[in-house]
C-alpha cells in the first residue's frame, strides 16, 4: 500500500542499524495494528524517540545534500517531458507532491533555494515557535470543527499529530512531516535557487538555476509561502533582526544571553511567538537557564494590539493568551512586557539601536513578507485565478505560462463558506494551512497529466 520511497527505506534500515536511534521504532511494532499501514507505524516510532528523531533529521539532510544524487535528479528532470518542478520546500511542496504521486503520477522535482529542506518550519533544527492550531487526530477541517486536525498534511505518510502529544505542536513537529513526506513522494534538490523562469518550446517551460544552468519542464507549481521578509532592508543581522533571523538565533545557545531591553515591531503572528521567545513562554531555547539569561524589558510596536491585561483576554485568541498576563506590573510593580501603539522607526548604530531615541539591545522586525523575485515570473495581477469543481479557487495560473501559483503565495480570496463560517476574522488564516492545504491537494487531484498540457 505504501511502498517506501528509496530515501525512506534507506532511511529505515540506516535507524535500524543504529541501536541508538532505533529503540521508539522497534517499540512501535507492539501498536503497528492502529496505524493504517506499517510505514506510518516505524515513522512514527523513530519520531517520538529523540534519539530516533535527531538522527532521521540528519540523515535527510545528508540524503539530499550529496552531489550526485542532486545532479541525477536535475537530468532526470530536463530529459522528462512529463516532468513538474515544484519551487519551494514546505508544506504546500509536500501536499501537491504528495497528492500527484498517489493520483498515479511521477515525482515531482522540488528546488529548494536554502540548505534546509522544510520551509519555514525547518528554519531551526530545534523548536522554536508553537503551531496556532491545537494537536488532534483527524482529517482536514475548518476552524471550529473540533473533530478536524487543522495541521493535517494530506497524503503524508506520518503526519504531525503522530510526532507529540502536546497541547500546540511545535514547528520542528510540522518540519519532520513536511521532510518525510517530501522524502518519500520527490526528488528534491537544496541550494537551488531559480534566477528565471521562461517558455521554451511553447508547451513547456526553461528554468535557470544560479550555478547550475537551464532545467526544462513541463510544468512548474511555484510553492514559495508567505515570502521573504518586508523588514530585511534595514537588518544588519546583529542589533536589526528579521523573524527568521531571530527563529535561527534561538537554535542557537544561550539565544538570550546579553539582551536586557528588546524591541518587538510588528502584531502579527511573528511577532506574537517573537514575545513569547522572549517571555520564555514558547519551546526551551538551548542552554538557557533564567537565573543566566533573561530578558528585563520588551518594548512591543504594535499598532492594532491591545495594551492592557484584560483588553488582551478580551480581543486576542486562545493560542496567545498566555502573553496577556505579562502586560501587567507585578507585585513589586515590575513590568516586562509594554505594548507600544505606534510605528516605530528603526536607527541602526554601532552595537545599539534606537527607536525614538530609547536604546536597544536587539530590535527584532516581524513586519510582514514581500514576494521574492523570480525573473520571468509577474505578480498575482499576471495570473487568472484556477478553479477546480467542488473546491472553488484553488490556485492561479499565469497567463502565458504553464506556471501555477499555491498556498499563501497565491493570495486566494475567502470563499462564501468560508465568510459564513467566520474564518476571514482572522487575518491569520488568509495564508493558514487548513485552509489552503486542501486546495493544494485538489489542485494536484485533477491536473492532468504535465505531459497533455
Amino acid at each position: 500500500m505504501f511502498e517506501p520511497s528509496t530515501a525512506i527505506a534507506n532511511l529505515l534500515t540506516a535507524v535500524a542499524s543504529n541501536p541508538a536511534a532505533a529503540a521508539g521504532m522497534q517499540m512501535m511494532t507492539d501498536r503497528a495494528a492502529e496505524f493504517p499501514h506499517s510505514l506510518a507505524a516505524s515513522l512514527t516510532g523513530i519520531a517520538l524517540d529523540p534519539a530516533g528523531r535527531e538522527f532521521a533529521d540528519r540523515f535527510l539532510d545528508t540524503y539530499w545534500a550529496n552531489r550526485d544524487r542532486q545532479f541525477d535528479a536535475l537530468a532526470d528532470a530536463g530529459s522528462g517531458i512529463y516532468r513538474e518542478v515544484i519551487i519551494g520546500s514546505g508544506y504546500h511542496a509536500a501536499v501537491y507532491a504528495a497528492t500527484r504521486v498517489l493520483a498515479g503520477h511521477p515525482r515531482p522535482l522540488v528546488l529548494e533555494r536554502g540548505p534546509r529542506v522544510g520551509g519555514t518550519f525547518a528554519m531551526s533544527s530545534r523548536p522554536v515557535f508553537w503551531l496556532n492550531s491545537r494537536n488532534r487526530p483527524g482529517g482536514p477541517g475548518l476552524a471550529g470543527d473540533q473533530t478536524a486536525n487543522l495541521n493535517y498534511l494530506p497524503g503524508a505518510p506520518i503526519q504531525a499529530a503522530n510526532v507529540s502529544a502536546i497541547e500546540y505542536q511545535n514547528n520542528t513537529d510540522m518540519a519532520l512531516a513536511i521532510r518525510l513526506t517530501l522524502a518519500q513522494f520527490a526528488d528534491v534538490v537544496p541550494n537551488a535557487r531559480v534566477a528565471a523562469v521562461s517558455l521554451d518550446d511553447g508547451e513547456g517551460v526553461e528554468l535557470d538555476i544560479e550555478g547550475r544552468g537551464p532545467l526544462s519542464a513541463r510544468r512548474v507549481i511555484d510553492a514559495r509561502g508567505l515570502g521573504d521578509p518586508a523588514g530585511e532592508h534595514l537588518a544588519n543581522g546583529t542589533t536589526i533582526v528579521t523573524f527568521a533571523q531571530f527563529m535561527q538565533r534561538m537554535d542557537t545557545a544561550w539565544p538570550l544571553r546579553g539582551l536586557r531591553r528588546v524591541a518587538v515591531v510588528g502584531g502579527g503572528d511573528s511577532g506574537k511567538c517573537t514575545v513569547e521567545s522572549l517571555l520564555g513562554i514558547a519551546p526551551q531555547p538551548y542552554m538557557t537557564a533564567a537565573a543566566l539569561d533573561r530578558v528585563d524589558r520588551i518594548d512591543w510596536y504594535a499598532e492594532q494590539l491591545p495594551a492592557s491585561c484584560v483588553e488582551w483576554r478580551m480581543e486576542v485568541r486562545g493560542r496567545y493568551q498566555a502573553i496577556g498576563s505579562h502586560l501587567r506590573a507585578d507585585r513589586f510593580g515590575v513590568r516586562r512586557l509594554t505594548v507600544m501603539p505606534r510605528r516605530a522607526n528603526v536607527l541602526d548604530l554601532p552595537g545599539r539601536a534606537l527607536i525614538d531615541g530609547s536604546g536597544y539591545d536587539l530590535v527584532v522586525l516581524c513586519t510582514g513578507s514581500k514576494e521574492p523575485l523570480i525573473q520571468g515570473l509577474g505578480t498575482v495581477g499576471d495570473c487568472e485565478m484556477y478553479t477546480v469543481a467542488g473546491a472553488g479557487a484553488v490556485a492561479r495560473k499565469y497567463y502565458d505560462l504553464p506556471v501555477f501559483r499555491v498556498g499563501p503565495h497565491a493570495k486566494l480570496p475567502f470563499t462564501p463558506q468560508e465568510y459564513a463560517a467566520g474564518i476571514d476574522e482572522e487575518p491569520g488564516n488568509a495564508a493558514a494551512m487548513f485552509r489552503l492545504g486542501s486546495k493544494t491537494a485538489a489542485l494536484a487531484a485533477t491536473l492532468p497529466s504535465a505531459g497533455g498540457n
